[in-house]
């Protein structure tokens, strides 16, 4: 079955769109982030509201792809036997149930939102508090009242220092809470005893003793990655288990008291706790593209040591081919895998001789025996040495003799090419009948193993490569693509699709259908070729760690 955006996304985009024609924000949140906030995510400037909508309309975020999403809600409502969730769900239904009829920029407003606003996430300790821009108090009131009453839901109103608040969900020993402060809506989970002095802190009727505007470091994590100014923000290890094991801020406190839990007992576990820390100091994420109408890529950085850095360095390989941007769609993997070996062997014999003591971090010593038995494994024996990296690329997709067909090339990088082809050939021998030389002169392969529909199959081998060709008009191709550049960046994986693979894709689905796969799915593969040019998903080594980034261009 095609997956469908969710309705959760879709209205998490209409609390924070953005957009190209970047503006200043009218009000700065980063005043109510404390400095040593443990996580945040906010943005510092926002986009123009009608080229967002249209962008929501354009990918179906309203419209019909918003009433697939609401059916799917109700029946996961009818399934939830918890009764704070199933308030939760009737909230967000009944709230997607508003947009339902929305079709111009004016309606949006009319419903006191913003449809690109300034947004902040951030804790208050562990708490999370949520802040976005509202285009208009008065009618955005008027909204959650209709929205929670359509959900069914009775809130209560408190009131903290001349601000009301609304607390949505059944009491509860948590609570959901709202509120408009300053042009702004406030979501946030609250403890349900929560004293008027704690929900002061979180209404931003108490500002922290430093905030990250007069930090400046959002401002400086975007400089040091490149980031757009349009959403940054990280979660920061030691912060959060410092923040759990030696509560400092009164929100942590009230909430674990709130859910029962004691504060972690970190005393035995703090060298454990500095040597995970040491290694993975957080999670960065921000974007350092973003065009509604052309490319946009968000990034996602795991902070690593710089002995991690380097060991993950060691892994990658060149692949002919790894990260070009041809065909329909490709998956590409440059990954020493005797290197892969050797240093999970590495890391594997450090816990063993120095393993983690702590009761809560056991599961890790016995993860790292087990995977350190991958060395042993006869068949990854076998395969390590030959294989370093390969690239499989499609370039067409069509039915034939009533079946599917793929046309494409494949490329395996190698150090030792013609162990590589020895292994190829235990599983097509006529591999082996072929004298493949490291010419990259292309070979024709006759198997009685092919399925029917592939038409012909050739291979050709370079000194660092095998490449197979599956139906493809000129042979020459194969000589081409073991000659293709190397990603010049530290480039692990890269997984590459164009519109067309979705027109495609629909178009086989049309010739032969599948009983799990509607008009309606169809339809919306058809939608994604119409409006996606590309997308594409590449993880990489960088200065500090591991970088994944998720890049989309949109077809004119």
């Amino acid at each position: 079955m095609i997956k469908k955006t969710s309705l959760l996304a879709s209205l998490a985009l209409l609390a924070g769109g953005t957009s190209l024609d970047a503006q200043a924000a009218e009000t700065d949140m980063l005043g109510y982030i404390p400095a040593n906030a443990p996580y945040f995510m906010a943005t510092r400037e926002t986009l123009d509201q009608q080229e967002v909508f249209a962008f929501y309309q354009r990918t179906m975020l309203l419209g019909d792809g918003l009433e697939r999403d609401l059916e799917a809600l109700r029946e996961q409502r009818r399934n939830e036997p918890n009764e704070q969730a199933q308030a939760f769900l009737s909230l967000v239904i009944a709230l997607g149930e508003e947009f339902e009829d929305i079709d111009t920029l004016e309606d949006v407003h009319a419903r006191g939102i913003n449809v690109s606003p300034n947004v902040a996430l951030y804790g208050l300790g562990i708490l999370p508090v949520m802040r976005f821009e509202l285009e208009d108090d008065a009618a955005f009131r008027d909204t959650f009242e209709r929205v929670v009453e359509r959900a069914g839901l009775t809130p209560r109103i408190g009131r903290v220092e001349g601000t009301d608040y609304w607390r949505i969900t059944p009491e509860d020993d948590v609570e959901l809470i709202l509120a408009i402060v300053d042009g702004q809506a406030l979501v946030s989970l609250i403890p349900g005893d929560a004293s008027d002095e704690l929900l002061a802190q979180i209404l931003g009727k108490r500002l922290p003793d430093e905030s990250m505007e007069e930090s400046g470091e959002i401002a400086e994590i975007e400089h040091r990655y490149g980031f757009t100014p349009l959403g940054t923000g990280q979660i920061r290890t030691a912060r959060v288990l410092s923040e759990l094991g030696s509560p400092r801020h009164p929100a942590t406190r009230a909430l674990l008291d709130a859910l029962g839990e004691e504060p972690l007992d970190l005393t035995a576990c703090q060298a454990d706790i500095d040597r995970l820390t040491g290694r993975f100091p957080g999670l960065t994420v921000g974007s350092r593209a973003y065009d509604l109408r052309g490319r946009s890529e968000v990034n996602l950085i795991v902070q690593t040591d710089e002995e991690v850095v380097r060991d993950l360095r060691r892994l990658v390989t060149p692949v002919p081919g790894l990260g070009q941007r041809d065909g329909l769609a490709s998956f590409g993997l440059g990954l020493d895998l005797s290197v892969l070996l050797e240093l999970v062997d590495t890391y594997a014999r450090q816990i063993r001789e120095a393993p983690f003591s702590c009761d809560d971090l056991q599961e890790l010593n016995t993860l790292w025996d087990e995977t350190s038995a991958l060395t042993s494994d006869p068949m990854a024996m076998m395969i390590a040495p030959a294989l370093s990296g390969l690239n499989a690329r499609i370039d067409r997709l069509y039915l034939a003799k009533g079946g599917p067909m793929a046309t494409g090339l494949l490329t395996l990088a190698s150090s030792n090419p013609m162990t590589l082809l020895e292994n190829a050939a235990a599983f097509v021998p006529e591999l082996s009948e072929l004298s493949l030389m490291p010419d990259g002169e292309p070979r024709r392969l006759k198997s009685r193993q092919l399925p029917a529909q592939v038409s012909t199959l050739y291979a050709a081998m370079s000194d660092s490569a095998l490449a197979l060709g599956v139906g493809l008009d000129d042979p020459s191709t194969l000589t081409n693509g073991l000659q293709a550049p190397v990603a010049d960046d530290d480039l692990l994986l890269n997984i590459f699709a164009t519109g067309d693979l979705y027109t495609a894709l629909a178009d086989l689905l049309i010739k032969s259908p599948q009983e799990d796969v509607s008009e309606e799915d169809i339809a919306q593969l058809k939608h994604y070729g119409e409006i996606y040019d590309s997308l594409e998903v590449r993880v990489s080594v960088g200065d500090e760690g591991l970088e994944t980034s998720f890049a989309m261009d949109m077809a004119d």
